[in-house]
């Protein structure tokens, strides 16, 4: 097939944490032997690059370039409300975008056309599609349905592409449900993420990362990896580490990640007095968490339903943790239990409960037995049911049918 991207989100230069999963989906469905074209929005950040497997389109819509806040998770503030300047990029964006997957489009003979969140991408999606006469499939990932659930006239947009799409894909059963709550069809599928098990794996551990901070091998690292927003709940993994006695124990708790929050985040564990134990790098390149996750010996998810109402859908960082044959404690909550067994490949917590959280915590750093052999079953089910090359399968399954 031919197939057509448009996305909002898409890595602007190598080691981007900024939307890996979308490139890695493109790539995937290249080696399935499709042609992926992307069309995406330009950013300062954005480095040219070549030579890659999926030749990326990328569009301007305002000027002066420092402008370009659209996509790439930077029209939210801290992931709850949309910037102002949004609102008046809004219609620009819509029409930069709907010209050049129009272009794309046509110029090579798309067979389908998959977009990337219904809002903004949508409408622009919708337009070509029809006007193209070329199908369309809508791919939700969770920051899109926050914002129709939050707006009338949002709503309406995202019912209006919903109608339109021959199929919708949602990461996570819960986000199926609340797209199918503002007028996708009861038809809309679930299909969990991938990751690449090639990239992330056990035998990336090394002395070396652990040393920075602060960790020999002795000491006991819980990671946890993520943007800085209220919906990552890392104030909860905080209350709950200052919970936990480490007592004849060397543990180190490092939160890797930046955004709004951060010194918020570094006030809380000063007044928790749990400086001395918690360290907070800053933002860690894609290309480096593998490293990192695999130099860790308990992977920690904290995810909440934020004040505002929204939730990740299915982060890909618990499946990277997983794939290095991290222990993993993950909130219940979205996508998690997809993928997340308990007891059996992980560790389930009510999310928002910091007893809860620093009980499994405690759990885990009394049994190193324990925490062995959940790592060992959780990159166990990622090589059989969670890479890209078995998403890939499935998702073009999907695209076949809607042709």
């Amino acid at each position: 097939m031919k197939i057509a991207v448009l996305t909002s989100s898409y890595p602007r230069f190598t080691g981007d944490g900024t939307a890996p999963f979308i490139q890695s989906i493109c790539e995937a469905l290249t080696q399935q032997g499709h042609q992926v074209e992307v069309a995406a929005p330009f950013d300062p950040a954005v480095k040219p690059e070549t030579g890659g497997l999926v030749q990326v389109h990328r569009f301007r819509y305002i000027y002066p370039d420092s402008l370009h806040v659209m996509g790439h998770a930077r029209s939210l503030e801290a992931d709850v409300r949309l910037r102002p300047l949004s609102y008046f990029l809004l219609p620009l964006f819509a029409a930069a975008s709907t010209i050049v997957t129009d272009r794309l489009v046509r110029s090579m003979k798309a067979d389908i056309l998959h977009v990337n969140w219904v809002l903004p991408n949508g409408p622009a999606g919708a337009w070509v599609s029809s006007r193209r006469h070329v199908p369309m499939v809508v791919s939700l990932h969770g920051s899109d349905i926050y914002v129709a659930e939050r707006n009338a006239l949002f709503r309406k947009t995202a019912r209006s592409v919903f109608s339109r799409a021959r199929a919708v894909v949602a990461c996570s059963p819960d986000l199926r449900e609340r797209a199918i709550s503002i007028g996708a069809a009861p038809e809309a599928q679930v299909l969990p993420y991938g990751i690449n098990p090639d990239k992330f794996h056990p035998g990336l551990r090394n002395s070396q990362v652990r040393k920075q901070y602060g960790c020999g091998e002795s000491t006991i690292l819980i990671a946890a990896l993520g943007r800085m927003v209220h919906k990552k709940g890392f104030n909860i993994l905080l209350d709950a580490f200052s919970q936990v006695s480490t007592r004849g124990q060397d543990v180190r708790l490092v939160i890797g990640g930046d955004g709004p929050l951060k010194q918020a985040l570094i006030q809380q564990a000063n007044r928790l007095g749990i400086t001395e134990q918690v360290i907070f790098p800053g933002r860690i390149d894609w290309d480096k968490a593998p490293g990192f996750l695999a130099s860790a010996d308990i992977f920690v998810l904290p995810s909440v339903i934020d004040t505002y109402g929204n939730v990740d859908g299915l982060p890909n960082v618990l499946l990277e943790a997983m794939a290095c044959g991290n222990p993993v404690i993950a909130s219940s909550i979205g996508g998690v239990p997809l993928v997340v067994d308990d007891d059996r490949n992980g560790l389930l917590v009510e999310a928002g409960k910091p007893e809860a959280l620093a009980l499994a915590i405690r759990e885990l750093l009394a049994h190193p037995d324990q925490r062995q052999q959940l790592g060992k079953s959780a990159r166990s089910d990622i090589l059989e049911h969670h890479t890209w090359t078995k998403y890939a399968q499935q998702f073009t399954k999907i695209l076949e049918s809607s042709l």
